[in-house]
């Protein structure tokens, strides 16, 4: 395997294009080289909730980190539900974006699953902190979220009033939409891949089921 500056390389390019050789060889002495599992939905675990406030949020976060590398997982999303404005404003001001290494899985951002998503789906979601874009969009995106400093993946339902607006400055901004927990039918959800959305949450499950008139947003 050939790596350059934390990138594997394509060998035959390598090799043929630019009749490169290998600078430093290490001998793996039989193991395995295999790239890390990326985990963009988890919520926590090992006794920890990532939608629990504390004081400590950060240290919940470091030890999950510690816990899933064990399992492979070399990178990850720390994940709330749908929550009230004041976990989000406890919550994230607490979790920064950090490479990983022998101490822990690194951390992308995080996920903010909900709460601007379907009623109908909302799945375990609570339905009292459920909320939609009554005014227009991002200012009721910062008015729940309090910040979108090291966030890295928005999930929301495009069908909601005012989405689209809403999926176009994430996107500007850098920050990944998911579509999930939405009753949208597929003109809903290519309207808002137009807009920049790029990803998915659990396909197949909290959406509507494929039928003649609602194919599946996938197609």
């Amino acid at each position: 395997m050939w790596v350059r500056e934390g990138r594997i390389l394509d060998p035959e390019k390598l090799f043929f294009d630019e009749q490169g050789y290998a600078d430093k060889r290490v001998d793996c002495e039989g193991s395995i080289i295999a790239p890390g599992f990326i985990d963009v939905q988890i919520n926590g675990g090992y006794g920890i909730d990532f939608s629990q406030p504390s004081e400590d949020v950060s240290g919940g976060v470091s030890f999950v980190a510690k816990k899933i590398l064990e399992h492979g997982v070399t990178s990850f999303c720390p994940t709330l539900v749908t929550s009230p404005p004041a976990v989000y404003h406890k919550v994230l001001p607490q979790v920064k974006v950090h490479s990983g290494g022998q101490h822990g899985a690194g951390v992308l951002g995080v996920h903010l699953e909900g709460p601007f998503i379907s009623l109908e789906k909302k799945g375990a979601h609570p339905e009292q902190y459920l909320r939609t874009f009554q005014s227009g969009g991002m200012k009721d995106l910062l008015e729940a979220y309090g910040s979108l400093d090291n966030v890295a993946m928005v999930t929301l339902a495009p069908e909601l009033a005012g989405s689209q607006s809403v999926v176009r400055e994430l996107s500007q901004r850098g920050i990944t939409v998911s579509l999930g927990h939405s009753v949208a039918n597929l003109s809903q959800a290519e309207e808002a891949v137009e807009h920049g959305a790029s990803f998915i949450t659990h396909l197949f499950n909290a959406m509507l089921p494929v039928s003649p008139t609602c194919p599946l947003w996938l197609v």
